[in-house]
């Protein structure tokens, strides 16, 4: 199911950890380590009080050394910030974006936690394979990420990941290669051990070997790779292997925020509005705002049609990265105007069941304008009824 479809009951944790907030905050540092988890809930007889999270106590950490003798009341922030089960993920995203939040705790009907969502849990379900293959890695990547050399200490690391908002900091050597990374997560490590950070190198703290990644790397391989693998980081290197760049869930997340999240969520709203997405029979005024729209996507050329395949709307880019006139796509068959660009087996490739049946296919096809990656995806209405297809064309 597409994720502007889906509930953030479908996509949330519903294993919740919480801590009384009465407990010593080594019980949370305790229970964030075991589980592996990034956020943790504070309550008092059921009530949500405040939350805990790896960012929390980092900035604890870097103002008092031995934060685990604290209690849970003095490292929460408070008060946490909560969606309802049937809240649309993107809605709880958008939430979290502007409110410069990770992490929502999930209601129900009557107020009582029913789960937990992270950044993270919401960008996986974002239907990567969808519309996240024409991108890649450099388009969404931090270039201003955290490093220092691995002599530097612990104490200044911190210092570095709270005045830059980062997850984390890149040890690299004189070349500007990655030797190793500190995360919130080993912060929550090393305040278990009760380190003090003043003392400690960040080369003795630091986790290694790094994992890197190509900026030309395609972000869904990337990030399927990251899911696979459990971690929550890469580092981004050079044909030199010098660092150049950080990717997380976050520069994911923000990166879908500022592109194709951002189309998706317009154009439901624009949905609400009218029956269709086809707007050529609704007069040029909803034309405009839906080419001001799709113009904000740069560098991805876009087409509809109706279910009979008969084009009725283009954006400019269209017919320059598809080699082909106004007079080729205005009306026409969409599958005979790809074909025209290049696209020889256009009809066979896009059958009428397949397409239904499948939602979103992908190809790469060499047309006139060159390599190009093609998404046909089938429209629908409010109610779920197919109305036309959009194809998403972008130089591969």
């Amino acid at each position: 199911m597409a994720i502007h479809r889906k509930l953030i009951s479908e996509v949330m944790n519903r294993d919740v950890f919480a801590v009384g907030v009465e407990k010593p905050a080594s019980d949370a540092l305790r229970m964030m380590q075991e589980h592996r988890v990034s956020s943790i809930l504070v309550l008092d007889a059921g009530m949500i009080l405040g939350i805990i999270t790896e960012r929390d106590i980092v900035r604890a950490w870097s103002r008092d050394h031995e934060i685990a003798r604290d209690s849970c009341a003095d490292l929460m922030q408070s008060p946490v910030v909560t969606v309802t089960a049937n809240t649309r993920c993107l809605d709880a995203y958008h939430m979290m974006a502007s409110r410069g939040l990770r992490h929502l705790a999930v209601t129900d009907d009557a107020g009582q936690v029913v789960g937990m969502v992270s950044e993270g849990d919401v960008m996986r379900n974002y239907g990567l394979e969808y519309y996240m293959n024409f991108k890649d890695v450099a388009s969404v990547m931090n270039a201003e990420f955290c490093k220092l050399p691995p002599s530097a200490p612990v104490s200044e690391a911190l210092k570095l990941m709270i005045q830059h908002h980062q997850s984390c900091v890149v040890a690299v050597d004189g070349k500007g290669k990655p030797l190793g990374v500190l995360s919130e997560r080993d912060a929550v490590r090393l305040c278990r051990l009760e380190a003090q950070p003043d003392q400690m190198s960040l080369g003795a703290a630091m986790v290694s070997p790094v994992v890197t990644v190509k900026p030309r790397k395609r972000l869904h391989v990337a990030v399927k790779f990251m899911e696979q693998n459990r971690i929550r980081r890469l580092v981004v290197v050079d044909e030199q292997g010098v660092a150049c760049g950080l990717l997380t869930h976050h520069e994911v997340a923000r990166g879908l925020d500022g592109d194709y999240v951002q189309y998706l969520k317009d154009i439901i709203e624009l949905q609400k509005n009218t029956n269709s997405l086809l707007m050529h029979e609704r007069g040029i005024d909803e034309r405009l705002v839906l080419a001001n729209i799709l113009r904000s996507v740069t560098g991805t050329a876009f087409l509809a049609s109706d279910l009979e395949f008969r084009i009725s709307f283009a954006t400019p880019l269209a017919a320059e990265m598809l080699g082909l006139s106004a007079r080729d796509i205005d009306g026409a068959d969409l599958r005979d105007a790809l074909k025209r660009a290049g696209w020889k087996d256009a009809h066979e490739s896009l059958p009428v069941t397949r397409l239904r049946d499948a939602g979103a296919r992908r190809f790469m096809v060499n047309t006139a304008g060159g390599p190009t990656a093609i998404q046909v995806t089938v429209m629908v209405d409010a109610k779920n009824d197919p109305q036309g297809y959009l194809v998403l064309a972008q130089r591969g």
